[in-house]
């Protein structure tokens, strides 16, 4: 088995104002069903030069879209028993897709299952600002029953990051301004980063001393007055009640849901995007007494109208055809008549 996170992110705010209205994540994902079926080129490219393509996989009960990111360089090698090592057996026109997994739930929350490589959850904001002219802005969701989280938790690791600059024991008491004392003595650049863990030796016994100290210091860290200092503190940890692994980020007390799943399923197409819809739809039966006491309602539909059909080259061509047009138009003397406004909006 391997594992796999799902993260929960909300999209606060679209097109530079606030989103009280459902995100219009089914019109999305027709669009992007249609612009396949019409044979649209879906790929867009960011100004990093990551190429992304997304596709719709579901509607129903919840808009499922797949964003790839698209590779054809830097290509990882096949090898045989014996290590000899082989180019991927790709056919002429062929990319390798390494894939992330959007759910849009009810409440404008943003599940997103990830593989590793598959892009981040910004990404899909980049995707849909440069393709259909969306600016979504997304904020992590914040767990409020991070105590009751903690007291469940049979912690296994803890770990913290700073930068080395900032290495002082003034920024805490006890314990850990020894801790960062000593580590201020070590390095003065960089980035300091220590992790704690039980470990997989020793007797029950050890284990639980070895729990109850890191749960101390978690709870020092939490009652510290400058954790803000910090770049990365997370617990992790197994929930006594569901068995689930669980990772705290102690400094957004929001937490990332860890599964299990079978890589070969995931290593087949067909397969693996079936599973991820099963494991999302999951997660937002599961989550969703919990969504619906700790974020604001959303009412009315959603504005199908902000999402436009696809075009060959996403919104810079629009734009660019829309620039092209005034331009003959401005030359033929023609008036403006807000016209280009309905191009791009489609």
């Amino acid at each position: 088995m391997a594992r796999r996170s799902v993260q929960f992110w909300r999209i606060e705010q679209l097109n530079g104002a606030n989103l009280v209205r459902p995100f219009p994540a089914r019109r999305v994902a027709e669009v992007l069903m249609k612009a396949r079926e019409a044979g649209t080129d879906r790929h867009f490219t960011s100004a990093d030069g990551t190429v992304m393509l997304a596709q719709a996989v579901a509607t129903s009960p919840y808009p499922v879209l797949l964003l790839d990111r698209v590779r054809d360089t830097n290509l990882p090698s096949v090898g045989d028993a014996l290590g000899r090592r082989k180019p991927l057996p790709l056919g002429p026109g062929d990319h390798l897709l390494e894939t992330t997994y959007f759910a849009f739930l009810k409440r404008n929350v943003m599940a997103v299952l990830t593989t590793g490589n598959g892009p981040r959850a910004s990404r899909m904001g980049e995707y849909l600002e440069g393709m259909l002219g969306l600016e979504p802005v997304l904020v992590p969701v914040v767990r409020e029953d991070i105590e009751e989280i903690l007291d469940r938790l049979e912690v296994s690791r803890f770990e913290f990051a700073l930068p080395a600059e900032r290495l002082s024991g003034k920024l805490m008491e006890g314990e850990w301004a020894d801790v960062l004392d000593s580590a201020s003595r070590l390095m003065n650049q960089g980035t300091f980063r220590i992790s704690l863990s039980v470990g997989r030796s020793g007797s029950a016994n050890d284990k639980r001393r070895i729990r109850e100290r890191i749960q101390r210091l978690i709870d020092l860290f939490r009652q510290a007055g400058s954790v803000e200092h910090f770049d990365y503190v997370v617990a992790e940890g197994k929930d006594s009640l569901t068995g689930d692994r669980e990772v705290v980020d102690l400094l957004k007390e929001r937490f990332i849901s860890h599964i299990e799943v079978d890589p070969d399923v995931f290593n087949d197409p067909q397969k693996s995007t079936a599973e991820a819809i099963a494991i999302l739809n999951k997660q937002a039966r599961d989550n969703e007494p919990f969504f619906a006491r700790t974020l604001p309602d959303v009412k009315g539909t959603a504005d199908s109208s902000l999402v436009p059909d696809l075009v060959a080259g996403g919104m810079a061509t629009v734009r660019a055809a829309l620039a092209a047009a005034l331009v003959r138009a401005e030359g033929a003397g023609e008036p403006q008549d807000g016209s280009g406004h309905e191009l791009v909006r489609g």
